[in-house]
Formats: C-alpha cells, sequence, structure tokens
C-alpha cells in the first residue's frame, strides 16, 4: 500500500472512531443514570475526542511539547471553570 492510500486509510479509521465516540456521547444521554454521570462521560469522551484531532488532523503527532500543550490546556480550562462555579457557591453561603 502506498502512502497516500495509508494516510486515507487512517483518516477514515480516526473519523470512524470520532463518529463512535460522539453517537456514544449522545446516547448517553437517553441511559437512566445520573446527570452528573452522564456529563462527566461526555466530558471524558469529548476529551479522547480532542485528542484525536489534535494527533491526527492537526499532524501534532510529532510535535510532543505542542501536544502536551493541547491536551492540558482542556483541562486547565476546566479547573478555572470549577473554581468559578464553586466560588459562587460559596459567595452565596
Amino acid at each position: 500500500m502506498n502512502t497516500a492510500a495509508s494516510a486515507v486509510r487512517t483518516y477514515l479509521i480516526i473519523w470512524g472512531w470520532l463518529a463512535g465516540l460522539m453517537l456514544i456521547s449522545v446516547l448517553l444521554s437517553s441511559l437512566p443514570i445520573p446527570r452528573a454521570t452522564v456529563i462527566l462521560l461526555v466530558l471524558a469522551l469529548s476529551s479522547v475526542k480532542a485528542l484525536l484531532v489534535a494527533l491526527y488532523y492537526m499532524h501534532l503527532k510529532m510535535d510532543r511539547r505542542l501536544l502536551i500543550l493541547v491536551a492540558l490546556f482542556p483541562f486547565v480550562l476546566i479547573t478555572l471553570a470549577l473554581g468559578v462555579v464553586f466560588s459562587s457557591a460559596f459567595v452565596r453561603l
């Protein structure tokens, strides 16, 4: 198999994974499980999808430093958002 066909095959496989993870995220909302669990699972699946996009579609697989920054940035944003939410909850007490 030549390089171009291999690249197309890889992109199609990653696209399939992204579509499957998206479908799982949508189907989780219809399950009879607690809302907080659904939110945590969807956030985890979204993190995996973001990592797949960064690795394969943004071609960061070979650039380690930038990949680390791209992978850690959502966690920093989530931490900041949770800090704002919890700090406003403490102010209301």
